[in-house]
């Protein structure tokens, strides 16, 4: 089985009882195709670069399994088909190491990035 994550960006509006309910079904149909859920990440509203759908927020939500082919068609199928879906990508992870590691949000990758240049440069004159 080949490892994906799926980022699904849900209709801000939408309660934290039907997001659950959503993210129970997503888990449930990769229990039903002999796939494996790893872990599953809520990391709140957050503003769109653009307006998706004519919405400017969305409800992030990131999820990391183990699965095959039809497993990825009917994931498709169901965030494809619900409208509270603004947007949604899967991507497959070459690297199960990486699937172990936690995601982080955006803005702490930022910060863990820039806090290591600057532990770089401390010390002047070297290269």
């Amino acid at each position: 089985m080949r490892g994906y994550e799926t980022c699904v960006i849900i209709h801000p509006d939408m309660s934290e009882e039907n997001i659950e309910a959503l993210l129970n079904k997503l888990g449930e149909s990769i229990s039903n195709f002999k796939g494996t859920a790893l872990k599953t990440e809520k990391w709140g509203k957050k503003k769109l670069l653009y307006p998706i759908k004519k919405q400017h927020r969305g409800n992030y939500c990131i999820l990391s399994y183990l699965g095959n082919e039809p497993l990825l068609n009917e994931i498709n199928h169901i965030l494809k088909f619900n409208e509270n879906v603004l947007r949604f990508q899967t991507v497959r992870i070459e690297n199960s190491a990486s699937l172990a590691s936690p995601a982080q949000p955006p803005e702490q990758q930022i910060e863990e990035h820039t806090s290591s240049n600057v532990q770089e440069s401390d010390t002047p004159g070297e290269e």
